[in-house]
């Protein structure tokens, strides 16, 4: 029976990191490796293969001289697994037992994963099996190389932990750093977790940096997705300073946009397109700032090709409220099919106004947030009716709005119903109001189209619409015909 016999690991590191009985490090001048075609070469990397190297005697112990035949097949477990590499026979040349010999091991299988080598000599199979052990120049740091294993199954759940200790912040210093000249310096792949995961108490999670000169042409950070979200940033911060505002994605520019957002253009009717597109307690907040002492804007919005703005809101708020002391100034026309000026009002009268309704102006009242007033108004009739200022569209209610840093504002939303008195209703006092409530249809065989009308009073003392000018007040001109059926007309409102 052959016996294979190890050094102790006390010879080992006497003669300089020599693994015996084991595997071999790539020192050519010790073991005998296979030499690198160029060792000093700067672009020449570790070779395929191993050294293997022991010790044989027969069963008295007498060292074997000679050529001996050996195989050596490597598995994934102590005394079962898989076949992972196997030498196959090969012609060995033992002296006083000691001998050597290079194994072209395919190095795919070195990824971290404990590995077991099986050794026969003349066809007899030595036990136990020998574990793999570490060596100082490790397959896993050639490239290409690949790391495997379950990372909940290492004490801190990672299967490459590289840490630096330094206090000092340069570009030149990092726990990994990549460098390539056309593809990727670092590259990381994940189907379902984080493909590059940064974590930091006060620094730099990740930081990218591109000092290229060329304009447009360099991205310090770039982030594709084919199916989610190509960036998406969260922030659990405080909103204290300097980080006041805690952003979940801060971009600033010093020459040109902070955060420049593109969607798609082939289609801008549809809802998904948004260049950018915000959800929260405030969807938008922008704050303009110049220390230059310029016109700065909180805002520019503009369109190359349709609207600059539109504005909407979904729980029928107001579309848009302006509180500033300067109010709204408009440079330019607006041409639109459906443009009207349209005011919140509130009804003192003592009778209900419908939407339709024409209304009298009876003076002004203080608004439920006290800081202003606004326009009271009462149905039209006898007795007011030299006060018409509008038609009535819809109801609308007032609710206490409390914002994050406490404070409360009022708000109105839009309700179905009446507009019954002390109750808050929305007036067109210009433009196109589509369905003005008549009470008499003499205007269904007699009106066209750009025809204007008057309200007047009737022979019974009620107010009535009219083509007739003389003795009425004109209120408008006709903008379709009247709809029988619900006793509307569509009307361009322009009172005298």
């Amino acid at each position: 029976m052959k016996t294979q016999r190890l050094f102790p690991q006390i010879f080992v590191v006497a003669i300089g990191l020599l693994l015996l009985g084991g595997l071999g490090a790539y020192w050519p001048t010790l073991v005998g490796a296979k030499p690198l075609e160029d060792p000093l070469a700067p672009a020449a990397t570790v070779g395929d293969g191993i050294t293997y190297q022991g010790y044989l005697t027969d069963e008295n112990g007498v060292p074997l001289n000679g050529p001996v035949t050996m195989r050596f097949i490597i598995f994934n477990d102590a005394v079962a697994g898989s076949t992972l590499w196997d030498s196959g026979d090969i012609n060995v040349t033992v002296n006083d037992g000691l001998f050597d010999t290079y194994l072209p091991i395919d190095t795919d299988i070195f990824n971290g994963e404990e590995l077991w080598v099986s050794q026969i000599v003349d066809g007899e199979t030595l036990t136990p099996r020998q574990e793999i052990a570490p060596v100082p120049m490790a397959h896993t740091l050639r490239p290409g190389a690949i790391i495997k294993g379950t990372a909940n199954a290492l004490p801190n759940n990672y299967l490459l932990d590289v840490q630096m200790n330094n206090d000092v912040f340069a570009f030149n210093r990092g726990a990994i750093t990549g460098q390539s000249t056309t593809g990727n310096a670092i590259y990381g792949l994940a189907n379902t977790g984080r493909a590059i995961y940064g974590q930091t108490q006060d620094g730099y999670a990740i930081y990218g940096f591109d000092g290229g000169s060329n304009a447009n042409q360099g991205y310090a950070g770039y982030f594709y997705s084919t199916n989610g979200v190509g960036v998406y940033g969260y922030s659990n911060g405080n909103r204290a300073h300097p980080n006041i505002y805690a952003p979940g994605v801060y971009g600033q520019s010093n020459q040109g946009v902070g955060v420049y957002g593109r969607g798609d253009t082939s289609n801008s009717h549809s809802w998904y397109n948004q260049g950018g597109y915000f959800v929260g307690g405030k969807g938008l907040y922008a704050l303009g700032t110049d220390s230059a002492g310029e016109t700065g804007y909180g805002a520019q919005i503009y369109s190359s090709n349709y609207r600059g703005m539109y504005v909407y809101s979904l729980s029928g708020h107001y579309d848009a409220y302006f509180a500033g002391t300067g109010g709204i100034f408009v440079n330019g026309t607006v041409v639109d099919s459906v443009a009207n000026s349209t005011s919140l009002a509130v009804n003192l009268g003592e009778t209900t106004i419908a939407a339709g309704d024409l209304v009298a102006m009876v003076g002004v009242a203080p608004s439920p947030s006290g800081d202003m007033t606004m326009l009271a108004v009462a149905k039209v009739d006898a007795t007011n009716q030299s006060a018409v200022i509008g038609v009535a569209v819809e109801a609308y209610t007032a609710e206490t709005i409390t914002h994050d840093d406490g404070s409360q504002t009022v708000g109105f939303s839009s309700t179905s119903g009446a507009i019954t008195p002390n109750s808050y209703l929305t007036i067109i006092t210009e433009g196109l109001a589509p369905a003005v409530n008549v009470s008499s249809l003499a205007l269904v065989t007699n009106g066209a189209i750009g025809d204007k009308v008057s309200l007047a009073p009737t022979t019974n003392g009620e107010m009535a619409l009219s083509l007739s000018e003389s003795g009425g007040i004109v209120v408008g001109k006709m903008a379709g015909q009247i709809d029988e059926e619900s006793g509307t007309v569509p009307m361009f409102i322009d009172i005298d």
